[in-house]
């Protein structure tokens, strides 16, 4: 990207040929066509001593110095006189029912504030139309130390590529910020960071659509609400595991620590399968409620202080061997039945 210049050129073109000099012993001759007597303007031709250099010019009132000159390389040159403390002395003053201009070569212009009562404007153009520029097969390059576009209605930017660049910050503030397009890739190599975000909200409209969050680093989500999670296919958590310190127990693939009540519903079923082993550890209460429960397994183990069972029927069935020990067995019943 061009960065504004620290300086300044002092003339529009680059000069390419030495100036020319002439020893004027003999000359210039001037032939006056004209003198007026009134205000002292004057037409004239002038013939420098080479012959060839020559010019014709047109004087206006010698008070104001503004002049016309036609010279043998075919220019014309339009010359006010002195700006002085007259309101709009020195301008050059054009009014037209239209004007078409064709410029076979390069233009160069020039323009300058000229005091300080312009506020620093070197050019001010003021359109009650439309303005149109057209820039065919080539490019229209701005070099400003500052750009300012205001539109009062709507600021358009069209183009097949559009970039925008730089050094600093981009700053956008807006309403609302609508975009839309077929692909999007934001490469950020520090920080990125959201705030004042009341909702956030990522909807995708293909049902085929995926969404990867891949990171090489950690991932945490503090939530002081609510935290919902819904899933309409599978809902799949995998943890590895590893060395670190971020987590106390890092035996532990999958690490859940909640102050209140957590609770883990499946709508249509639920199945907790743990293909190494699992444990159930609570320092409180452990409730197991359903309507139906069956606990199968090679082996069940039960090491209690107390054990309780109540229910309406109890049935206990062993292919082999069943052993009862206590310090006391009460067996207590309207009737019982040994076979």
């Amino acid at each position: 990207m061009t960065k504004a210049a620290k300086t300044y050129p002092d003339t529009i073109f680059k000069q390419t040929t030495p100036d020319e000099s002439q020893a004027l012993e003999n000359g210039p001759r001037f032939n006056t066509w004209y003198k007026g007597w009134y205000t002292r303007s004057e037409i004239y031709e002038r013939m420098m001593p080479d012959g060839l250099t020559s010019a014709l010019r047109v004087e206006g009132p010698a008070s104001g110095g503004a002049a016309i000159v036609m010279n043998h390389k075919g220019n014309i040159k339009l010359i006010t006189g002195k700006r002085t403390d007259v309101a709009g002395s020195g301008t050059l003053d054009i009014r037209t029912a239209g004007c078409n201009q064709l410029h076979d070569g390069r233009t160069n212009i020039q323009y300058n504030p000229g005091g300080t009562e312009n506020e620093g404007q070197a050019i001010n153009v003021l359109c009650y139309g439309d303005y149109v520029e057209q820039v065919i097969g080539a490019e229209r390059h701005i070099t400003a130390t500052k750009v300012v576009i205001t539109a009062t209605e709507e600021l358009s930017l069209n183009g097949q590529t559009i970039k925008i660049q730089a050094q600093g910050d981009i700053e956008m503030a807006a309403g609302a910020i609508n975009t839309a397009q077929v692909n999007k890739k934001d490469i950020v190599l520090g920080q990125r960071m959201n705030f004042g975000a009341g909702e956030a909200t990522e909807m995708q409209f293909d049902p085929r659509s995926t969404q990867n969050l891949i990171s090489p680093g950690n991932l945490n989500q503090k939530v002081l609400g609510d935290y919902q999670l819904t899933t309409g296919g599978v809902t799949n958590v995998k943890a590895i595991g590893g060395p670190g310190t971020l987590v106390k127990d890092r035996v532990a693939g999958l690490f859940l620590n909640c102050l209140t009540t957590t609770t883990i519903q499946g709508t249509a079923g639920m199945v907790v399968s743990g293909p190494a082993g699992m444990d159930l550890v609570s320092a409180g209460e452990l409730a197991i409620s359903g309507t139906d429960t069956q606990i199968s397994t090679a082996n069940l183990e039960m090491d209690t202080a107390n054990f309780d069972v109540t229910s309406a029927a109890v049935s206990i069935t062993g292919t082999g061997d069943v052993s009862i020990e206590g310090a006391n067995v009460r067996i207590t019943g309207a009737l019982i039945y040994l076979n």
